[in-house]
């Protein structure tokens, strides 16, 4: 018997007699009909401070903080670009809840391009047991703002924070765009020698921004 046949056998018996589409079909419903059976138990405290605590856990590069409201969003995106050292200037996405805001009033310059500058974006959503944020492709969303700087600064509403993924995506009406991107800290890859890199195919630092 080949390697490959001996391989293939193995995976045959650890899979066990085959069963019909109906059978998995109603064990998939079954699932759906209960979800909280299937969850891991939630931390303790509200959804925004476990969503903030859940950032503290992510690599090196990811940070947090929380706002009164959107008026507040210009001081405190310049307050995050001093703090990176950089000019006061950065890609915004154009959206109406951020056009509308006083970016000129923080001395905030808008670029046009976005290689290896700044962004900001708004997630509408965001997942509290991983600290992830959802991102929806769309006129309003160039979702290439989200892989191209070298830093993304990304503001979500603290409703909009839910406990689990499969939350957050029974909300989403995956027909309205090309693609949900679903981001979880700053780009880390582990590629060569097992070694945690930062930055390599998308920002080097994710700064939230959880706007009450």
């Amino acid at each position: 018997m080949s390697a490959r046949n001996a391989i293939l056998r193995r995976i045959d018996a650890a899979l066990g007699p085959a069963r019909s589409a109906d059978t998995i079909r109603a064990e998939a419903a079954a699932l759906l009909e209960d979800p909280q059976s299937v969850r891991p138990p939630a931390a303790q405290g509200d959804l925004t401070t476990r969503f903030m605590d859940a950032v503290g856990r992510l690599p090196p590069g990811a940070s947090v903080e929380r706002i009164a409201g959107m008026a507040a969003l210009p001081a405190a995106v310049r307050a995050r670009l001093d703090a990176l050292g950089r000019p006061p200037r950065l890609k915004i996405q154009p959206v109406a809840e951020l056009a509308e805001l006083d970016f000129a009033g923080a001395g905030i310059a808008r670029d046009e391009a976005v290689n290896d500058g700044v962004s900001l974006s708004l997630a509408r959503t965001a997942i509290a047991e991983t600290a992830s944020l959802v991102l929806r492709s769309g006129p309003d969303m160039p979702i290439l703002d989200a892989f191209l700087p070298l830093h993304h600064i990304v503001a979500v509403p603290a409703s909009g924070i839910v406990p689990f993924l499969d939350d957050a995506l029974a909300t989403a009406d995956l027909a309205a765009s090309r693609n949900l991107v679903i981001v979880t800290g700053p780009s880390g890859t582990t590629d060569i020698e097992g070694s945690l890199v930062i930055g390599v195919h998308g920002p080097a630092t994710l700064h939230i921004v959880v706007v009450d």
